[in-house]
């Protein structure tokens, strides 16, 4: 895979291409400190650090110095023993290792969706970080940037007889097998306004939009089985499914309803199966936004929540003051899991969003 660039969307290709990235500049940037502190005489420069930094009771996960999360952690501390070794470091720098390695943590739990909207953002950070300390990479991460942008223009027309792919390294095909397994728990029951995916559930029902109330197919109103969630799975099938019309519940609840022909995900009949869990569910969207105390940036664009919202917000900022510090960095998932990103580990999702309530065209539906 190395400086292999993408010929369409093909999200296998997509997720090698990253997974290589970070491979080659992780060597390159451990080659480049292993000649810099052997010419210094520090042949054991990498279990120095894990010394001290375990001996000020910080954590420290990596077990070798090619690993270029470690790269991106280590040069950024402020007693950093790496950091003057590095040409032109500064703190935008900073800024991006902190970014590319949260981005990074995602892609080893399967949280990136491999398309190129991903890939320009990664390629982006990759570039932000090897470009001033003058490593090959670089240049790798430009021509990715150039390729997806054609793509994505429509003006790239990949050869008609295709190259032949070099061999993979274990750690890409590694990472590309559990993204197979993480896509399958996807497509089994995908986000709310998301494509359907399997059979045609056997239960079918009815929703009238104008009575608010959902009907068996003998026009015998069900709505007192869903309880007091009766409302709100209403609003929610509604939101997805504003016509109403027929819909189909799976046996764990799951809903799929026909909207302009596709197969859609509207809801649950009933709450879905983990309304109560803290994991973090799906892929996580190429945006990165911010607390401001008050309400949520998209760093992107710069739009405020607050003045983008179709629904009320009011409430849900309300919430957040309560659980987040001004100036927190968030994401959030195609299923609307919001939460901070982190360096090593799996995050906790802090609130469920949905699209009538999110920055418009940002989640499915």
């Amino acid at each position: 895979m190395a400086f292999a660039l993408p010929e369409d969307d093909d999200d296998i290709t997509i997720l090698g291409i990253m997974a290589s990235m970070e491979i080659a500049a992780a060597n390159e940037f451990s080659d480049f400190l292993n000649n810099q502190f052997t010419a210094a005489g520090k042949l054991d420069w990498f279990e120095e650090i894990r010394h001290y930094r375990k001996s000020l009771g910080a954590p420290f996960n990596y077990n070798a110095a090619n690993d270029l999360r470690f790269v991106l952690n280590e040069a950024a501390q402020h007693d950093s023993q790496i950091w003057h070794l590095i040409p032109n470091m500064n703190q935008m720098w900073v800024n991006a290792a902190d970014n590319l390695r949260k981005k990074l943590n995602q892609l080893h739990h399967q949280q990136l969706r491999p398309d190129l909207n991903t890939l320009f953002q990664m390629s982006t950070l990759f570039q932000q970080v090897t470009e001033g300390p003058g490593l090959e990479v670089a240049s790798w991460a430009r021509a990715v940037k150039s390729r997806v942008q054609s793509i994505l223009a429509g003006t790239y027309k990949a050869p008609q007889v295709p190259t032949a792919e070099p061999e993979k390294p274990k750690a890409v095909k590694k990472v590309e097998q559990e993204y197979k397994t993480a896509k399958k728990e996807f497509e089994k029951r995908p986000p709310w306004g998301a494509r359907w995916a399997g059979l045609k559930p056997s239960r079918e029902l009815s929703l009238d939009r104008r009575t608010r109330d959902i009907y068996d197919s003998n026009g015998v109103s069900v709505k007192h089985e869903l309880g007091q969630l009766a409302e709100q799975v209403t609003a929610m099938w509604l939101r997805y499914f504003p016509l109403g019309g027929e819909v189909w519940v799976d046996e764990d609840g799951a809903t799929m309803a026909y909207i302009k022909g596709m197969p859609t995900m509207v809801g649950w009949f009933g709450p879905a199966p983990d309304e109560d869990k803290d994991n973090v569910r799906g892929f996580v969207l190429p945006r990165d936004y911010e607390f401001t105390g008050t309400d949520i940036v998209d760093l992107e664009s710069r739009s405020i929540l607050s003045k983008n919202s179709g629904e009320p917000i009011k409430e849900h900022l309300a919430l957040l003051s309560k659980k987040l510090p001004e100036g927190a960095k968030l994401n959030i998932t195609d299923y609307g899991d919001l939460f901070i990103p982190v360096d090593d580990g799996e995050p906790k999702r802090i609130t469920r969003m949905h699209k009538g309530i999110w920055f418009p065209g940002q989640l499915p539906g």
